[in-house]
């Protein structure tokens, strides 16, 4: 099986058209349907975390915490060799690195971190594990 690039066949409540892919040039939409999931490259999976949890309207990166902000279109922009406010020096994602990214640490809930573990109350071992892998694949964006 592998992911439709244009839209999904069920979005998130209160997404918009473009939020599913049918405007804006066909964009993949930020929920992974089905079993495609495991087929869609580490990047799209992350994209599709990042929009249905982080970035969401309830998500606390969608209003900008921490000053990291996560917008369609813009996920990777406050990430990617960008320096935690939480703990400077560290970099949010340093790629080919998950050990020295602080968004791993704090997805991983193992120490290392300042504040509440990610996401906030309900820290997932399957969604660390795949931040780790994106991060060590090189953290792609596309």
């Amino acid at each position: 099986m592998g992911l439709a690039a244009t839209a999904c066949s069920s979005s998130p409540p209160n997404a918009t058209e473009s939020d599913a892919g049918a405007e804006g040039g066909g964009e993949p939409c930020g929920l992974i349907c089905g079993d495609a999931a495991s087929d869609a490259p580490l990047w799209v999976q992350v994209k599709g975390e990042l929009d249905l949890v982080c970035g969401s309207p309830d998500g606390c990166h969608g209003a900008g915490q921490a000053n990291f902000g996560v917008h369609p279109g813009a996920e990777f922009t406050d990430m990617i060799d960008v320096t935690s406010t939480e703990n400077p020096p560290m970099k949010r994602v340093v790629p080919g690195d998950p050990s020295n990214s602080y968004v791993y640490l704090k997805l991983r809930c193992e120490g290392g971190i300042f504040g509440q573990c990610m996401p906030l109350g309900n820290p997932n071992p399957a969604t660390a594990k795949l931040f780790h892998d994106w991060i060590e694949a090189g953290a792609q964006t596309q």
